[in-house]
């Protein structure tokens, strides 16, 4: 930033009018005691897990990374979209083995012209890469469509649906960025709910929200995907869940007092190793002021919000709700069981608190600026083989300082 003096002092006001617009929306009223008493009655505690009891399990992790551009010709772009997954075992003696990897990452390079016509058929070529099956057959094989017509309160049919995709413009390459890398990842999540042999939790950094599913007619590929995935994993007995290190909720040292209180310590300290299903519309008798309109729990399915070390975050974890219904509902022994387990995948140093298989993944998955460069010299030196001008290939990223 520039170091003269009027611009410090423009940049010092509105620093200052910018705290008090965040400090004015910032929630500050008090729970009631009533609703107080009900969020501690639904915190729960779970034991520090250093040894899992009983025979071993796998648990998978899956991330993604891309370039989004890998950079433009003409009047087209080049991205590139990849995700893939690491797989451990549970080891007593080691903590966690890593078993394998997918044998090839979930990878496409993507050509998508300015003109919308043609960048059509160019984004079903990509989805069905990416998701491992033809788009028409994982919208009409995924639940999206009935969670949709209950939540938008009007019909729709795989064919309505496949042709009221929401497509960006090439040049929209934040968007276009969104939707390529998250088929991705969810593309990479399916291909391991249907390998062999099964794993017991597939994790993934994200959340299980649906943008657009009350909308009439929109809708996004990768959330067919999603529910796709939630479908096959109900199929195979498999814990499908979303991490996210951000719960997006206002003032939740509240709710860490009250499960301050729950655990019996003080609330000077940090309370860890506790969780808390958020109140499900329709189906609990309470509500949790916090959320504040938000969609949480999103559609289809459950959210709770938990803590394995004090040195992380509160974290909300997302899981379907027909898995949760099946396997979760009514049984406090098997959700002791779900944290305890992922507790016992936190405990890696390079991760402390977080379980480790999503943080290897990232690790492995990440492309650094080197790789990068090495894949758009790769794609130029290939068009230009097909007789295409190198000068007309442009890293807009490069040319204007960006990179």
């Amino acid at each position: 930033m520039p170091g003269h003096l009027p611009i410090s002092r423009i940049f010092q006001s509105k620093a200052q009018s910018l705290a008090a617009e965040m400090s004015s929306w910032e929630v500050k009223e008090r729970l009631d005691e009533q609703t107080e008493q009900r969020i501690r009655d639904s915190i729960s505690g779970f034991p520090h897990t250093n040894t899992i009891i009983g025979e071993s399990f796998r648990i998978a992790g899956v991330d993604g990374s891309g370039d989004y551009p890998s950079f433009s010709y003409a009047d087209s772009f080049v991205y590139v979209a990849t995700a893939s997954g690491t797989v451990f075992r549970t080891d007593v003696l080691h903590g966690l083995s890593e078993e394998q990897v997918l044998v090839d990452p979930n990878l496409d390079l993507v050509w998508l012209p300015e003109s919308s016509e043609r960048a059509r058929s160019q984004w079903l070529k990509a989805f069905a890469n990416l998701a491992g099956q033809d788009v028409e057959s994982a919208i009409a094989e995924s639940d999206y469509s009935q969670l949709k017509n209950t939540a938008s309160r009007h019909g729709h049919t795989s064919a309505g649906l496949l042709n009221n995709l929401l497509l960006p413009k090439a040049s929209d390459t934040s968007n276009c960025g969104i939707q390529l890398r998250t088929t991705a990842e969810w593309g990479a999540a399916l291909r391991l709910i249907m390998s062999d042999p099964p794993c017991r939790y597939v994790l993934m950094d994200t959340t299980m929200s649906l943008p657009m599913v009350t909308r009439h007619d929109l809708s996004l590929f990768y959330e067919h995907v999603k529910r796709l995935c939630c479908v096959r994993a109900r199929e195979r007995g498999i814990a499908l869940f979303t991490i996210s290190k951000s719960h997006g909720l206002p003032s939740i040292e509240l709710l860490e007092g009250l499960a301050c209180d729950k655990l019996g310590i003080d609330r000077k300290k940090t309370a860890e190793h506790w969780y808390l299903r958020m109140p499900l519309p329709g189906f609990d008798n309470w509500e949790l002021p916090l959320i504040e309109g938000r969609q949480i729990p999103p559609v289809g399915a459950i959210s709770y919000l938990f803590r394995l070390h004090r040195n992380t975050p509160v974290m909300r974890l997302d899981m379907d709700r027909d898995w949760w219904e099946q396997r979760i509902q009514g049984n406090p022994e098997a959700e002791q069981k779900l944290f305890s387990e992922l507790d016992y995948c936190g405990h890696d140093q390079r991760a402390y608190g977080y379980p480790f298989p999503i943080k290897a993944c990232h690790d492995r998955t990440r492309l650094s600026l080197a790789e990068r460069l090495v894949m758009k010299k790769q794609i130029i030196d290939a068009a230009v083989a097909q007789g295409m001008k190198r000068s007309l290939f442009k890293d807009v990223s490069m040319a204007t300082g960006h990179s």
